[in-house]
């Protein structure tokens, strides 16, 4: 189970972060072409946190899809539920009390990779290097909001980035989502499993956690790793790839102690260390395009 960041800032449906100068500032790397008209709607850009849901509720229905026949049989009509608590740091895969499966995303999530998403489609149009300005935001400011104009504007309404950054959200997504999904059909759930099964530890995680829970979380990754490269091989569009799952990992990949650990950690606590879950996804998806796309799940 993905236990992801968290960021709450979302004013009236549009994030304060993005408003932007009228300036295009350093880093600018071609001419700018006129400003899409659909950037002002562009729900990764405005943080819509709803619409984000809507995204990943389509998404995970691709997931659903791509899924082996046994293995689909146990999530079908899986719902996605919503996390709006404040500074909630997770994502989660569990049951109702009747046993129903579902699996959650906090709104801190969905933005966080939108945030993610963003960043990179700026670099790869531009030339710039908003991963990194943002990921050290992230790490020194965690739940604050960016300042306003982080985002060039002339950038962040450009509408080659934008169709860019719906792709990078989608693949970041589809690792979460399949993350979870995998928990379920792999029996990791003592609500989904005969033999007990690994204890779901949801948002109840205790600061110790058994090393066997660790486990699971890399066998969810490979599973996850499969099943979005599969979901993304048979899309009219674009096909998914591993680099929206190793996006949301390098969100986690601090590179000095922070003071606002204790908001972060969440994920930590349950989940083997990003140093060890970046090569898991890396190497399971060279076997998968070495397989031919054939790797079994």
């Amino acid at each position: 189970m993905v236990r992801a960041l968290a960021l709450a800032f979302v004013v009236g449906g549009t994030a304060l972060s993005v408003t932007g100068c009228g300036a295009a500032g350093p880093g600018l790397a071609k001419q700018i072409p006129a400003a899409d008209p659909g950037a002002a709607r562009d729900p990764i850009n405005r943080l819509q946190v709803d619409a984000l849901r809507d995204i990943s509720r389509r998404v995970l229905a691709e997931l659903v899809a791509a899924l082996p026949a046994e293995h689909q049989a146990r999530v079908r009509d899986i719902p996605l539920l919503g996390d709006n608590s404040l500074g909630d740091v997770n994502a989660y895969a569990s049951c109702s009390d009747d046993g129903t499966p579902f699996v959650a995303v906090s709104d801190g999530l969905l933005q966080i990779s939108a945030h993610l998403a963003m960043s990179v489609a700026s670099d790869e149009v531009f030339d710039t290097d908003k991963r990194t300005d943002y990921l050290d935001w992230l790490e020194h400011h965690a739940l604050e909001a960016p300042p306003v104009g982080f985002y060039y504007f002339a950038h962040h309404t450009d509408r080659t980035k934008i169709a860019r950054q719906r792709e990078l959200f989608e693949e970041e997504v589809a690792y979460i989502l399949a993350h979870e999904l995998a928990h379920h059909y792999l029996g990791h759930l003592a609500c989904n499993s005969a033999s007990g099964g690994l204890e779901e530890l949801g948002q109840l995680a205790a600061d110790n956690v058994p090393v066997f829970s660790q486990a699971g979380e890399l066998a969810a990754d490979v599973a996850a790793t499969k099943n979005l490269l599969n979901a993304g091989a048979q899309r009219a569009g674009y096909a998914w790839t591993e680099e929206g799952a190793l996006l949301v990992i390098a969100a986690f990949n601090h590179r000095r102690p922070l003071g606002v650990r204790d908001v972060l950690l969440g994920f930590e606590r349950t989940h083997p260390i990003p140093h060890l879950r970046a090569p898991a996804i890396t190497t399971t998806a060279e076997l998968w395009r070495g397989s031919g796309g054939y790797l079994p799940l």
